[in-house]
């Protein structure tokens, strides 16, 4: 028999539990909790301290290549709830090259140094509309661009957890990006979906959600029946057969879920815990946590 049950409070917390485990639970001020068949997922806030957002490309930029300003909005808005609990957020945005398509005509395949041009170009456009949408909330930003070689160094990632640390101090949103015009590794493989695991690690953080526009990693077609979600909810460990399920197909970005899926591993051993999902809706973030439509890597 197929059960649905939703039940809301509005408050911090994280873990997901399995339905069969029939102990009563004390949930705090805050919950989210939903049963699908077999699996009831409890979503708390209140672990989480430290929450790295990472938006990619295909949430951020329309396919004519303007803002999705709704999105952005809905984002500002979700971010604006997560700081109201008291909880440090850093965003790691893309969309820097898909931005600076709209006034730059280049044909789709691009060369490296056509990547970099485009980039330059559309960073303006990418913190122009964040420095909008955070504006409607008295919130100022601050950019940084970094490179995956520059967090090698001792000295340099010391410089860049400083000033992570010196903007919330300064009650801003560090708003971090891959530096796409002298950097090349991002640009050909990750979508700053490794840049994000790196600062997860460095900010130690205990949360990254990654908005896509996929609800998460999607079961093989033989394990879904009629009374499961079709999203795998929870990934304890990331193996052979997790990584044959990561289709690139599904997500129109540069990274791909195989990135994400390189990115949740990182952070796993670093006991940061990772949410894959949909960057779409309305209120996006608080869709992952109050609904079962996400796909959350733990351990």
């Amino acid at each position: 028999m197929f059960i649905s049950a939703t039940i809301t409070c509005f408050a911090p917390l994280a873990e997901l539990v399995d339905a069969r485990d029939s102990k009563s639970r004390s949930f705090g001020s805050i919950c989210s909790t939903q049963i699908w068949g077999t699996i009831r997922i409890i979503v708390k806030l209140s672990k989480y301290k430290r929450i790295i957002i990472k938006v990619g490309s295909a949430v951020i930029a329309r396919p004519d290549g303007k803002v999705n300003q709704k999105i952005l909005s809905a984002i500002c808005n979700d971010i604006l709830w997560l700081r109201n609990r008291k909880i440090q957020v850093l965003l790691v945005s893309s969309g820097a090259i898909s931005l600076g398509r709209k006034n730059i005509m280049l044909p789709n395949t691009l060369r490296l140094s056509e990547s970099q041009a485009l980039a330059s170009h559309g960073q303006i456009e990418l913190m122009a509309a964040w420095k909008k949408h955070f504006n409607n909330h008295s919130i100022n930003i601050g950019q940084m661009l970094l490179t995956p070689a520059e967090l090698k160094l001792k000295t340099s990632s010391n410089y860049a957890i400083q000033t992570m640390n010196k903007l919330l101090e300064l009650n801003l949103i560090p708003i971090i990006n891959e530096n796409d015009s002298t950097a090349t590794d991002e640009i050909k493989f990750g979508d700053n979906d490794l840049l994000a695991a790196k600062i997860a690690k460095l900010f130690k953080a205990n949360l990254l959600i990654m908005l896509s526009t996929v609800e998460g990693l999607y079961k093989e077609k033989d394990e879904i029946d009629s009374n499961q979600s079709l999203i795998i909810n929870k990934i304890s460990k990331i193996d052979s057969k997790i990584r044959k399920m990561a289709n690139d197909k599904d997500i129109s970005g540069k990274g791909g879920m195989k990135s994400k899926l390189l990115a949740a591993e990182a952070c796993m051993q670093n006991k940061c815990d990772v949410v894959i999902g949909s960057g779409l809706h309305p209120n996006p973030i608080k869709r992952i946590f109050k609904e079962n439509t996400a796909t959350w890597f733990r351990k």
